[in-house]
C-alpha cells in the first residue's frame, strides 16, 4: 500500500472516529449505543478512536446517531459526477487556485 493511500485511510479513520464520537456524546453513552448496535462497549471505543471495526458496526453507528442520510447524499452526488468529470474539475480548481494570485 502506498503513503498516500494510507495517509488518507488514516485520515479517514479518524475524522469518521471523530464524527461519531461528537454525534454518540450528544446522544447518548458508549454502553447505551452499544446496546442498540448489539456490540461490546469495546467495539465502540475501537470505532470512536479509528481502530478497525466490523462495517456492519460502523454503518449501524450512521444509521442509529443520524448520520446515515449525509453520506447517503455524499454518495450520490459522487456518483453523479463521472470519475473522469471530477478528474478534471479537481485539475481546473488547482490551475484556478494556481493562477488566482495573478488574476
Amino acid at each position: 500500500m502506498n503513503e498516500t493511500f494510507r495517509a488518507e485511510q488514516d485520515e479517514l479513520a479518524i475524522k469518521i472516529a471523530r464524527l461519531i464520537r461528537l454525534e454518540r456524546e450528544y446522544q447518548m453513552s458508549q454502553e447505551a449505543l452499544s446496546e442498540r448496535l448489539f456490540c461490546s462497549r469495546a467495539s465502540i471505543s475501537r470505532l470512536e478512536t479509528g481502530h478497525s471495526v466490523r462495517s456492519d458496526y460502523l454503518l449501524a453507528a450512521f444509521a442509529e446517531l443520524g448520520l446515515a442520510r449525509h453520506f447517503i447524499e455524499l454518495i450520490d452526488n459522487l456518483l453523479a459526477a463521472p470519475p473522469a468529470k471530477r478528474a478534471r474539475d479537481e485539475r481546473q480548481r488547482k490551475l484556478d487556485d494556481l493562477m488566482a494570485p495573478y488574476l
